[in-house]
């Protein structure tokens, strides 16, 4: 993708989120946070995709993915009010289908844009959902990557503001309450993972950004991850157990066997 391609993507995006505003000229707060979201996902996208060797081409390729990732996210709310994919409909899937009905993907050589359709359509499934084939993208892996990263970090921020009060708005099934549901941190240790379905409380919500840790695919996600000191801000947001001290356990020893184990954006 070319630097000019890329400043089109970001006056496109500039253009789609404004016809989402409401009142004077302003976007609905959830909608305001998923537009800010989305810039830094993009930056994320790019700082990845340049640490792990990527060219100025794919750099600019995958700043663009990040941007336009969400944009399933702003009808989605605009109509149902929540951002529960299960209970509304499955913002990725929506994401592309906008995307193929614009003019921005025409510039883009057909292997580009065949690329950025993936990684929009699959950012959000679970390893186990994306096909092999789709799996191979490197771009949809530098999403994914820079996607948690932030989400990680908004959730970590919010909760040192107002206790991410945000919460209940964006998910409405999931109180605010510390306490984790037996089921989720039995699934987390069986899987590695956690069903967004099984969610009901705050600590819930932590317990399965925690386990995302596992499906951080690059060496530079992780090292961004421990600059910002994001796993152990985690765990010190969630109560003792045995069972989450495991848990945390696990994934640690996980982290340290993968930075063995780096991808390239080839």
């Amino acid at each position: 993708m070319t630097e000019r391609e890329l400043i089109l993507f970001r006056q496109w995006f500039e253009t789609y989120v404004s016809g989402y505003q409401i009142k004077n000229n302003l976007l609905h707060p959830m909608l305001e946070l998923k537009r800010k979201h989305s810039f830094r996902v993009a930056a994320n996208a790019r700082k990845i995709a340049a640490d792990t060797g990527a060219s100025e081409s794919k750099q600019n390729l995958a700043e663009s993915a990040g941007l336009v990732h969400d944009v399933g996210r702003f009808p989605q709310f605009s109509k149902f009010g929540s951002f529960r994919d299960t209970d509304t409909v499955n913002h990725g899937i929506s994401g592309r289908a906008i995307l193929e009905s614009q003019d921005i993907l025409l510039p883009l050589p057909s292997g580009e844009r065949t690329q950025l359709l993936y990684a929009v359509e699959y950012h959000n499934r679970s390893k186990t959902d994306i096909p092999f084939k789709s799996g191979r993208n490197w771009l949809l892996k530098v999403l994914r990557d820079a996607d948690k990263l932030d989400i990680m970090e908004l959730t970590l921020g919010s909760l040192v503001s107002d206790g991410f009060s945000d919460l209940s708005d964006m998910l409405p099934h999931i109180s605010l309450n510390r306490e984790v549901t037996p089921e989720v941190i039995h699934e987390a240790l069986a899987t590695g993972s956690v069903s967004i379905e099984r969610l009901s409380t705050l600590a819930d919500f932590l317990i399965m950004i925690a386990t995302w840790f596992y499906d951080l695919y690059y060496v530079p996600t992780r090292k961004l991850a421990h600059e910002r000191s994001i796993f152990l801000r985690i765990r010190q947001e969630l109560p003792d157990s045995n069972d989450i001290e495991e848990l945390f356990a696990d994934i640690l020893d996980s982290q340290k066997a993968g930075r063995l184990n780096s991808e390239t954006a080839s």
